[in-house]
């Protein structure tokens, strides 16, 4: 029995299964009761929530372990020597039109019965903006701005706005296919195989997240199109150490894939910077002031010469600060609503300079930060923001239960199987009218508004398949754990993580980097909503995929060079 107990337990397993149970049964106590109510209520609640978590964890470890002895011997098989790598070229010859045509077959079929596809509401605003109705921000980056508005032109010049949005997505589809395609034609390279090939294959091009994701127009979904080639080319330089950018072609896709990266979405400024640190480590000597010289460049041209030297030329109006600020103002807020009257004057005063104290209680939503964030004083000075922090850090300390659980109500659906997936699936956009019509300018009508909404609408034709489809989508995403935000915002990844370190292999460790610092720029988003997901769907294609294929460093050759340079474009 000894025996039989030693084989079966697995630390990387059992930490994996132990974080999905405590996640699992926090997260239902927060969706239920936007608290800890339901577990920490009583003794009792406890215990029947330990007994609970106890029983999930075991329900989920064998399976997992299976899966986990099923990699081993994957790993033993191939020795961590792949043989035989053949260049990049003739891989995505062999391999790219199969799996980017498949996935996009899948895709358009979504598509066409929704024709003319799907926009979010932020898009709309963005078309306001373009078409000079709505101050111009760059608050939705004004490059996405930019491309959304030459596919509307496309569409007013043909007459019909919804030919330039089915347009956009026909060939947003087609990008994010080639992308997705792409990292498997790069593991397919390395050694992963070809029947793990083809079951990724399929299952990006029927499973609901996959499938509806690109087929709505969004700065995120747009961004995407950029985020799934760089996580092909940190993985590659790593791999690599750094010898695969020698080659002048690849750097230059580098470069162009993180300068749009960043203009389409910018959190990826800080996405490019942490990787960059990372590959200026492992890289070798040679190449490290040069990688880092060229990721500087990007940065600034990105970071600095972008918003501060062309958009503000053009006379749009720079983006705040405050889109990162959700954990610090959820938890003041929260710490306002539960401990008010508790909290010193001085405190008061200095969060009454950055966040207004009178209604801060009141304007606080568990899940959703914006009606806290928007009460940030963009004209505070840097020493209140400095004192706001200080009281912050305070308060966090004296309070640490409701700290936590402001964070925890904003964040748990990233974390805890709880929640579906849901994205667009209409075009039904009344709804938002008043909203857009109050953030418009003053010369702007309600009925200029209705008019761009009223503008898209599907075809009466498609009624009967697009509500059929519908119904089936919703049906197959209803308690499924393929729907789940958390199995790809951050379970996936994890397995992931566990299984590189159970094998010690910290080349794939750090190829995980991009996809749990996206992770952190989840937990300081406003709110938990499907579309902000969309990378790290994307990117447990990618997260599997590496886990399929045992790798290391490639090796240096008695001269010192790379081994394979010339295999590795």
């Amino acid at each position: 029995m000894r025996t039989l107990l030693g084989r079966a337990w697995d630390p990387a397993a059992a930490v994996v299964v132990v974080l999905v149970a405590v996640f699992t049964v926090v997260g239902y106590s927060y969706r239920e009761s936007e608290s800890a109510e339901l577990i920490a209520s009583s003794a009792s609640a406890a215990a029947g929530a330990v007994i609970v978590g106890a029983g999930l964890a075991i329900l989920v470890y064998l399976p997992l372990l299976g899966v986990f002895r099923l990699l081993d011997r994957r790993w033993a098989d191939d020795g961590l020597e792949p043989t035989g790598i053949i260049p990049m070229r003739e891989a995505m010859r062999r391999w790219l039109l199969p799996s980017a045509g498949t996935i996009l077959v899948g895709w358009l079929a979504w598509l066409l019965v929704h024709f003319p596809g799907n926009v979010d509401s932020d898009t709309i605003t963005q078309k306001l903006q373009w078409l000079g109705l709505q101050n111009q921000t760059d608050h939705h980056p004004w490059f996405d701005t930019m491309v959304f508005g030459l596919f509307w032109n496309l569409g007013d010049a043909l007459g019909d706005d919804r030919w330039g949005l089915f347009i956009y997505l026909l060939l947003q589809e087609a990008a994010t296919a080639a992308g997705v395609a792409l990292v498997l034609v790069y593991l397919s390279r390395l050694g992963m195989p070809s029947v793990a090939r083809w079951a990724l294959t399929v299952a990006v091009a029927v499973l609901p997240a996959f499938v509806m994701a690109p087929s709505v127009m969004s700065k995120d979904a747009f961004a995407a199109v950029f985020w799934l080639p760089f996580l092909v080319l940190f993985a590659e330089s790593l791999r690599t150490r750094g010898a695969v950018l020698a080659r002048p072609r690849v750097a230059l896709a580098a470069i162009a894939v993180t300068t749009l990266l960043i203009l389409s979405k910018r959190t990826s400024l800080y996405l490019v910077l942490i990787c960059a640190v990372v590959l200026v480590v492992v890289v070798s000597r040679a190449l490290r002031v040069r990688i880092g010289l060229t990721v500087a460049g990007v940065l600034a041209l990105t970071g600095l010469a972008w918003p501060m030297l062309l958009v503000s030329a053009w006379g749009i109006t720079p983006g705040t600060s405050t889109d990162m600020m959700t954990v610090p103002v959820q938890q003041t807020a929260r710490i306002a609503a539960e401990h008010g009257a508790e909290i010193p004057e001085e405190e008061r005063a200095a969060i009454d300079a950055v966040l207004r104290w009178d209604g801060l209680a009141e304007a606080y939503v568990p899940t959703r930060s914006d009606s806290v964030k928007g009460r940030w004083n963009l004209e505070s000075t840097t020493g209140q923001k400095l004192e706001y922090f200080r009281v912050w850090a305070a308060q966090v300390i004296r309070y640490p239960a409701t700290a936590a659980s402001a964070t925890i109500a904003n964040t748990y659906e990233y974390f805890a199987p709880v929640t579906r997936l849901s994205m667009q699936n209409t075009l039904s956009l009344d709804q938002y009218i008043d909203f857009w019509t109050s953030r418009s300018l003053e010369t702007t009508s309600r009925a200029e508004v209705e008019a761009i909404a009223d503008a898209l609408y599907e075809p009466a034709a498609l009624d009967g398949a697009r509500s059929t489809m519908n119904d089936l989508t919703i049906a197959f995403n209803e308690g499924n754990l393929l729907s789940s935000k958390a199995l790809y915002a951050s379970l996936i990844p994890l397995a992931a993580l566990a299984y590189a370190i159970r094998r010690r292999s910290w080349l794939h460790v750090l190829m995980l980097v991009p996809l749990f610092v996206t992770l952190a720029f989840l937990v300081a988003s406003p709110i938990a909503l499907s579309r902000y997901i969309i990378p790290m769907i994307h990117g447990a294609v990618f997260a599997v995929g590496i886990t399929l294929t045992p790798m290391r460093w490639e090796r240096r050759s008695g001269s010192g060079s790379r081994a394979s340079v010339s295999e590795a474009a």
